[in-house]
């Protein structure tokens, strides 16, 4: 029995094989992934899924990035084409290492691991983790100059790509309700939320996991949602701001403002820089610095007392944010995969 699913196994990589020199004599290009993403009907039928298992706490975290990095190994073709997403960061930097040490080795695409604030012992790290890469794959040209400086990652490498919004399939009611709205938990600062709107008689909602503070204005609302009522709370409310922290390094928050831009709402982000890739300050949304309470205060303040400036916000920002969805990402992401693709086999004297 053993004996059958080896040859079984060694059939199907024969097969995979073989299929992407025939899609390489026809100019196309196969690509593999860890990466599932639902809503692109483009990146489901272009792509090749490998199915990793999740990354465990603890010691057994290697273990299973080791049989992930194997199962990568035994699935790519060589010199095929791998995209690795950022849900098994570890299982992706072994696999881009074994896979870059065949005599034909993969063109490996990192999307970004989301690496934080560095020290030494994440830049003795980073040079493991994007040595074995080719294109690393970013959400602003800010983030790109970012891991440049900070992490040495040579700037040719990294391509910044827009992201999407997570409305496609949804149907819901889209209404302006008298509150403003504030959710998600990552790398979020509600603490300089709060002191903004303390005092001002405005009601909050916080929609978040994180901690709940000891005190809190009777104007704020702070607890979980579950995720039917958080979009619901998006697409209920005045408007939308999105506290950020970014003294932390990493980015984040381009789903939260991209949806509240998708359903036609003014965002307030506390983020001049990434967040200056998607949003034109006072054109399709507000940005002020991070952390810093009386702007974000001034701006909070603004909104609430010019409704119709914050729709003509609102309807500008949906023009350019609703055709943002996965399949607009996901089919730029491979056209570019492509494109790169062609280039390193050019140079490498593979065609």
């Amino acid at each position: 029995m053993g004996t059958s699913g080896a040859s079984g196994y060694k059939h199907m990589e024969h097969k995979a094989a073989l299929e992407h020199r025939e899609c390489l004599k026809m100019n196309e290009v196969v690509v593999f992934t860890d990466n599932t993403v639902s809503q692109s009907p483009t990146w489901c039928r272009d792509t090749v899924l490998m199915s990793f298992r999740k990354e465990p706490k603890a010691w057994r975290r290697v273990l299973v990035a080791a049989q992930n990095a194997r199962l990568a190994l035994r699935s790519v073709p060589p010199g095929a084409p791998v995209v690795f997403g950022n849900t098994y960061p570890l299982s992706a930097t072994l696999a881009s290492i074994m896979l870059k040490r065949r005599r034909s080795p993969s063109f490996i695409v990192r999307l970004d691991p989301m690496m934080p604030k560095p020290n030494l012992r994440r830049r003795l790290w980073s040079r493991i983790v994007f040595g074995s890469v080719d294109i690393l794959i970013v959400l602003s040209p800010s983030v790109a100059e970012r891991y440049a400086r900070y992490y040495r990652v040579p700037r040719e490498k990294i391509r910044p790509l827009g992201f999407h919004h997570t409305l496609a399939g949804f149907d819901f009611d889209i209404t302006e309700g008298d509150y403003v709205f504030a959710g998600g938990d990552s790398m979020r600062d509600y603490s300089t939320l709060i002191q903004a709107v303390e005092g001002s008689n405005i009601p909050v909602v916080i929609a978040t996991r994180l901690p709940k503070p000891s005190t809190l204005p009777t104007n704020v609302t702070y607890g979980p949602v579950c995720p039917d009522e958080f979009r619901k709370l998006m697409a209920g409310a005045r408007f939308i701001v999105l506290p950020l922290d970014l003294t932390q390094f990493r980015t984040s928050g381009q789903q939260t403002y991209l949806n509240a831009m998708a359903l036609g709402k003014l965002i307030i982000v506390t983020d001049t820089e990434d967040a200056a890739f998607y949003i034109q300050h006072m054109d399709t949304g507000i940005l002020t610095p991070t952390k810093d309470v009386t702007q974000l205060r001034e701006a909070i303040l603004w909104a609430w007392n010019h409704p119709d400036k914050c729709r003509e916000i609102g309807r500008r920002a949906r023009d350019v944010a609703l055709p943002m969805d996965q399949e607009w990402t996901y089919t730029n992401l491979l056209k570019l995969v492509h494109s790169e693709y062609i280039a390193w086999r050019h140079n490498y004297g593979l065609i």
